[in-house]
């Protein structure tokens, strides 16, 4: 074996990017047996995002993600000496788009799986088309219920919605004195679905929804929204909105003196726009799965590497897209070069050690890994205990 590969492959384990057990049990004497099924020269992960477009942000993001995550395989030879290549196709934010890249990518027969759905809306679309096509197909952002019901080829790399409000809800009822919520959400399918499933939380532990109220996703007439919550009984205000919208709502609840505490769920972290409403949300309570300032060890390697590459700090979309990629590398190891087989090594991965905590797919392939709980405090996010 070439001492450079060796050093690499070791550096690879020790700094936490645990790929396969194979990796695990031999160091540099890599020991194949346990796998017998021999890999093809080069294999292709087709990736659908949104490079224009409404969700240009998301997709920048994911695309350095994705291309970090394949950068540090192929550093050490691929997987089993398989080169892993990606081809990238913008869906311009449109789920028509989406359908025809997904359409596209499954007539290659050497394209065994597919990263997409960077929006619930894109996730639906893609996901009833990659199943149509029987091509693994999985989204490292959508949180809709029911995507993965689209078909056995479609995984989930993300907490859904439901579990997140629900977890979150809980969670701010252990802290003395939360039983009274307003809930202000945006009025689409997303925000009307995510809303019911807070109120219905709330009512079940005994608390009190004083106040309901959605806003129209272009934000017009947000601040009257605001006006029609002040009821000095409310100690939280849940806000589902997506990141981009964090900031300009958190600056109008700051500036119209409201003393509710706000909350929100991992839609708030999907990228890095929290960052630029930091100072209007000191107190907030918000969940994720990604914990850019943790002391692991993992985290704090993969935080440094991506800010030397890219020159920024990864978000939550980024750490889940690199986990993404390496959980398809993961079963690749295990022998998932054809979609079949990778749909079936999918189904089987248990306790993967990722960025965004130990991940496991259910019965529904829905990624189950730890919820985090982030607070604000003077200007910075720190994890709760």
């Amino acid at each position: 074996m070439n001492p450079k590969n060796c050093f690499l492959k070791k550096a690879f384990f020790t700094t936490g990017y645990v790929l396969a057990s194979i990796i695990l049990l031999a160091g540099c004497q890599v020991k194949e047996q346990t796998v017998s099924v021999a890999g093809p020269k080069e294999l292709f992960i087709g990736v659908v995002l949104p490079e224009t477009g409404q969700y240009d942000m998301l997709g920048k993001s994911a695309k350095q993600a994705i291309e970090f995550a394949l950068d540090e395989i192929n550093q050490i030879g691929g997987v089993r000496g398989t080169v892993l290549k990606v081809i990238f196709v913008d869906d311009q934010s449109q789920a028509s788009k989406a359908t025809e890249a997904i359409n596209s990518l499954a007539e290659r027969n050497d394209v065994v799986a597919i990263i997409g759905g960077m929006t619930d809306e894109l996730a639906f679309a893609g996901g009833i088309q990659a199943n149509r096509k029987q091509v693994v197909f999985i989204t490292p952002a959508a949180g809709a219920i029911g995507v993965t019901e689209l078909g056995p080829y479609i995984f989930r790399n993300k907490i859904n919605y439901s579990v997140n409000t629900t977890k979150l809800v809980e969670y701010l009822f252990q802290i003395e004195g939360n039983r009274t919520f307003a809930i202000m959400y945006p009025f689409n399918e997303y925000g009307v679905n995510v809303a019911e499933i807070a109120a219905r939380r709330i009512g079940e532990l005994g608390g009190v929804v004083a106040g309901k109220e959605s806003y129209s996703t272009d934000m017009d007439g947000l601040n009257s929204t605001i006006y029609k919550l002040r009821d000095q009984r409310i100690q939280v205000l849940f806000v589902p909105c997506y990141s981009s919208e964090l900031p300009g709502i958190a600056q109008q609840l700051y500036q119209s003196s409201h003393k509710m505490m706000m909350s929100g769920i991992n839609s708030w972290t999907d990228d890095g726009s929290i960052s630029r409403g930091i100072e209007f949300l000191e107190g907030a309570i918000f969940t994720t799965s990604f914990y850019v300032g943790s002391s692991d060890q993992n985290i704090k390697g993969f935080v440094n590497k991506y800010k030397q590459k890219y020159g920024k700090t990864p978000d939550s979309l980024a750490a889940h897209c690199v986990d993404t990629v390496r959980l398809l590398v993961q079963c690749m190891y295990a022998g998932g070069f054809t979609r079949e087989t990778l749909k079936d090594e999918l189904q089987r991965i248990k306790n993967f050690p990722g960025l965004t905590g130990l991940t496991t797919f259910n019965a529904n392939r829905e990624a189950e890994k730890p919820l985090l709980f982030l607070t604000v405090t003077g200007g910075k996010i720190e994890k709760l205990q």
